[in-house]
């Protein structure tokens, strides 16, 4: 039977974000949706929580997790005992947000958002996230239109109310030098990926994909 590596995708994403991943020989891949029962969830603890009830935990098992998925697979590492932990642009703990997360938290940013505010930050945001090929952002935002806009509203808030001050050592972290939205210089990878940016799962797939089997093969 294969190890199971159960992935979550990143905020306003789905399993197509890992569409340039490559099958590891052994593993299997389960792939995690957003579930929509928020409204009575108010932390990334508490969604973990939740998710938790997903995974299979009779046998071995790994997490990986794309951005704020990476964040959730944090909070999993805590709550499980999965074998391996891959995060991949993201950040293990509250202390690798970045300053104007917490400025943004402090001027109460979530107040202000609403569905027609987000829906043209998603519209317009591909360039902002990272390098895609034509196809790869036409995918972007085929993700962005599908996306349940007040899922993104509490995920905003929970990233901005996230309170988690260390992290699990098995964390395995991916994260590249030219991050504009988890800034390179608020984390402290395990892996560097030199010049790679948010969207590095799809424009420098071939090194991630290197990496991934270097870790779990």
């Amino acid at each position: 039977m294969n190890h199971k590596i159960y992935r979550i995708p990143g905020m306003g994403a789905d399993k197509r974000l890992y569409s340039e991943i490559e099958p590891i020989v052994g593993y299997e891949f389960v792939d995690l949706e957003w579930r929509l029962n928020y409204k009575n969830i108010k932390t990334l603890k508490d969604y973990a929580l939740e998710l938790s009830k997903e995974i299979d935990t009779s046998q071995a098992f790994s997490l990986m997790g794309v951005s704020m998925g990476g964040m959730v697979c944090s909070e999993l590492a805590d709550i499980l005992n999965p074998e391996k932990i891959v995060i991949i642009s993201s950040a293990k703990t509250s202390k690798e947000l970045p300053a104007h997360f917490k400025r943004l938290k402090f001027l109460g940013i979530t107040r202000l958002l609403n569905q027609e505010k987000i829906r043209y930050v998603l519209g317009n945001s591909s360039r902002f996230f990272g390098a895609m090929n034509n196809e790869q952002r036409k995918l972007f935002y085929e993700m962005a239109e599908s996306v349940n806009l007040d899922f993104i509203a509490w995920s905003i808030k929970a990233i901005l109310n996230w309170n988690k001050k260390k992290s699990s050592p098995k964390i395995i972290h991916i994260h590249g030098t030219r991050d504009f939205v988890l800034p390179f210089s608020s984390v402290n990878p395990s892996i560097i990926i030199e010049k790679g940016d948010h969207m590095m799962i799809w424009n420098k797939s071939a090194i991630i994909n290197k990496k991934l089997k270097e870790i779990f093969i």
